[in-house]
């Protein structure tokens, strides 16, 4: 009886030892990671675990925030007993790297190899529209004004300025990672054709990526507030994120001295007009503001495309506004009915 007891005891000690625990597995054990979609999650307020701000927030974003993973308290209300499973509880791998009885290094916030449970809502044809009305108006006072006079010519006129998108979407500073927009519907007529055309940083436009831009009116002053995470943000099927822009026509130039002296709005219509971008499957600017100015190079490449193949040569590639890897398709119907 006694070996039994010690061979008991020396088997608890080398479980104790490799951290294998000797009660049975709990839910928070059997479960990967954690998830907002679980049933006890999905019925909480958001709040009631995120406060707002976190302890860190001055650190790690310079404007009041949610930066760090909720406390322990926000775990403990349900899950107390799985804090107690085993020497290193499997619930504690949700916020850190190497989870122990003594603590550890936590995971960085959001985990960015971990699947987004939450699409954003951010309707772009409201957003407009208010930006649009707080635009400055000229008034007509007849009043008398002091005018600034200087005898400085100025080299070049002072670049216009519009309160739209710009706002947000500011010029990138730095390539990000692209693609080809490859159409989903068609066949290429022709192998892509090799290519040295590499895009500048001012082709791309950088997309708020934090709270902090939208923060500048929603904090407090205009609804949804920053304590309503429902507010902006849906629970839906779990995604990757995408960190590649893929573009159809990646050689427009939107610090090209004609685009950049016109509104955003002047190509971007269809996005002015829509409250969710997700609906868009086509491209975000129609053809036919493209025409508008190009229509004369536009015309020249079509005709070419459309001769090739009746001269029986391999397919002309439209390269003005495309990479081969878009050129070599078939022309869309936005091309032909314009």
């Amino acid at each position: 009886m006694k070996n039994v007891v010690r061979i008991g005891v020396i088997f608890a000690c080398f479980a104790a030892f490799l951290g294998v625990s000797l009660t049975p597995e709990t839910s928070a054990q059997k479960r990967d990671k954690f998830s907002h979609a679980t049933a006890g999650h999905k019925k909480k307020d958001c709040n009631s675990c995120h406060t707002l701000p976190t302890a860190n927030w001055v650190a790690a974003r310079g404007f009041p925030d949610v930066a760090d993973f909720p406390g322990h308290v926000a775990c403990f209300a349900c899950h107390r007993s799985d804090f107690f499973a085993g020497n290193k509880p499997a619930i504690c791998a949700g916020c850190h790297s190497n989870p122990g009885p003594k603590g550890s290094a936590r995971l960085p916030f959001p985990v960015k190899t971990r699947s987004q449970e939450f699409t954003s809502v951010f309707p772009h044809n409201l957003h407009q529209d208010i930006i649009a009305e707080a635009a400055p108006r000229r008034r007509n006072v007849a009043v008398a004004h002091l005018v600034k006079a200087s005898f400085a010519v100025p080299d070049d006129p002072p670049k216009p300025t519009f309160n739209n998108c710009a706002i947000c979407h500011e010029t990138s500073k730095a390539v990000p990672k692209y693609a080809p927009r490859i159409p989903a519907s068609m066949q290429p007529l022709a192998e892509a054709a090799a290519d040295a055309f590499a895009p500048k940083a001012q082709f791309f436009k950088e997309m708020p990526s934090g709270h902090q831009t939208c923060f500048q009116c929603h904090y407090q002053g205009v609804k949804p507030f920053a304590t309503d995470c429902a507010g902006c943000h849906k629970l839906t099927t779990p995604y990757m994120e995408e960190p590649v822009a893929k573009r159809y026509s990646i050689k427009f130039d939107h610090n090209q001295k004609e685009h950049s002296v016109r509104d955003c709005m002047t190509c971007h219509v269809r996005i002015s007009q829509n409250a969710d971008l997700k609906t868009l499957v086509d491209a975000d600017v129609p053809f036919i503001t493209c025409v508008s100015c190009h229509n004369d190079k536009i015309t020249e490449e079509t005709k070419k495309r459309t001769a090739s193949p009746e001269a029986q040569q391999p397919a002309f590639q439209c390269t003005y506004c495309h990479a081969p890897a878009i050129g070599r398709f078939p022309i869309p119907k936005s091309h032909e009915n314009r």
